[in-house]
């Protein structure tokens, strides 16, 4: 723990992108700010890294992508191709067709990075390896969040705002009797991470996606040169099968073939995997009293096209926008602040959802037949129409228009 010199006026629980984002925020606009997080570093397999044109414009703002992109934390991702049969489908570049589709962002070393230079300030204090435990309250408002350690010491963080940005599933919602509406999903992935190949044409310059109707295969490369890959399949008995050699089986009889050998020798039992349920949901409201849910805690997205980090983090900037002034002034943040934060992000929110929705249902969802129509005829022609350029338009741009107002 590192610790500021008075008690915090926001406390922020959960560090990934739309925490230590916000954090990030604050604190450079002279905000004193605690950061709960229940890990002890940053270090997590399996996060989603893909930052489209939408984000990769706001850490430009920032003056963050130089850094990012001098110190390794992250590399510019040319496109995601998309393949059926394995045959190419799509080649999704930049806005103009010219520029890289976006970046892939090493988050442990993006955010061990904003919190190193956030430790250098006086306004910033850090609790990792806590987890929050409890929220207790005076009246209408949340006056103080109890944490707790590994070994279950407990004390109490008090604070004027507190943000939650723990990411799906997270057990505060319940705490507070959040509820949420529920967005259906169609299939459920296992995350493989696999060694760098011998052979150099099959590492991603971006992202790629195979399908075939049956099963799909979306992979990238990490900072590690290695091959991080989500399979999914129709019947995800396989995925969660606990016999190895059944599983690697299942798996060298679906993968592309360029990539067989890759599985055979690279894939072991001692290989990182993790299997991920997919949910998709959204709290009807996003605050009560003086917390805010922001990120995949107030609306839980799926794999689909890499939305995730990309809208936790604009609603990050967004919640900065309107808190900043108040903070700053010592003024209470009250219910109409955290409504305006929802209302200027929720309608981006529900359009990346249901297009995740559709667009899942022809990645796997859908009867075989629909996906290959789906994707061999009918893509092409929204392809020649303009369609889908239209489309990845708001897809890698945002619905919404945000930019940061504040010193950065």
């Amino acid at each position: 723990m590192n610790s500021a010199q008075s008690s915090p006026q926001a406390a922020i629980v959960g560090a990934g992108p739309a925490g230590m984002l916000l954090a990030w925020l604050l604190v450079k606009n002279g905000i004193r700010v605690a950061i709960i997080e229940r890990h002890p570093d940053f270090s997590r397999e399996f996060r989603g890294e893909g930052i489209q044109a939408s984000v990769v414009k706001h850490l430009d703002e920032l003056g963050l992508m130089d850094q990012i992109l001098k110190k390794g934390m992250g590399i510019r991702a040319e496109a995601a191709r998309v393949f059926f049969d394995n045959k190419p489908v799509a080649v999704l570049k930049g806005i103009d067709g010219n520029t890289d589709f976006g970046l892939i962002l090493h988050q442990e070393k993006f955010l061990a990075h904003l919190h190193e230079k956030l430790s250098e300030s006086p306004l910033y204090t850090s609790y990792l390896g806590h987890n929050a435990t409890q929220f207790d309250g005076k009246d209408e408002k949340i006056v103080s969040v109890r944490i707790a350690d590994k070994q279950k010491k407990e004390q109490s963080i008090s604070a004027d705002v507190f943000f939650i940005t723990t990411g799906r599933g997270t057990a505060l919602r319940k705490k507070l009797g959040m509820k949420s509406f529920k967005v259906a999903t169609h299939w459920n992935i296992l995350w493989i991470l696999l060694p760098e190949p011998e052979q150099k044409e099959l590492l991603p310059k971006g992202f790629r996606a195979y399908l075939n109707g049956d099963s799909l295969f979306i992979m990238y490369t990490n900072s590690e040169g290695m091959i991080q890959l989500a399979w999914g399949r129709r019947d995800e008995n396989v995925l969660k099968q606990r016999d190895f050699d059944q599983r690697k089986s299942a798996l060298l009889s679906e993968i592309p073939r360029q990539y067989k050998t890759l599985i055979e020798r690279g894939y072991t039992q001692a290989s990182r995997s993790q299997f991920l349920k997919v949910e998709c949901d959204r709290l009807h409201q996003w605050h009560k009293k003086n917390v805010l849910f922001l990120g995949d805690a107030a609306h839980t997205m799926t794999p689909v096209a890499g939305q995730g980090i990309n809208l936790a983090m604009r609603d990050s900037i967004v919640a900065a926008n309107h808190c900043i002034p108040l903070l700053q002034n010592n003024h209470p943040i009250d219910q109409i602040v955290f409504h305006n934060i929802e209302k200027e992000r929720i309608k981006e929110v529900k359009m990346m959802q249901k297009f995740q929705q559709k667009f899942g249902y022809f990645m796997l969802g859908a009867p075989k037949w629909q996906s290959k129509i789906f994707f061999l005829i009918l893509l092409p022609v929204l392809k020649k129409v303009g369609i889908q350029k239209r489309m990845l338009r708001k897809i890698q741009t945002g619905v919404s228009d945000v930019r940061f107002e504040h010193k950065s």
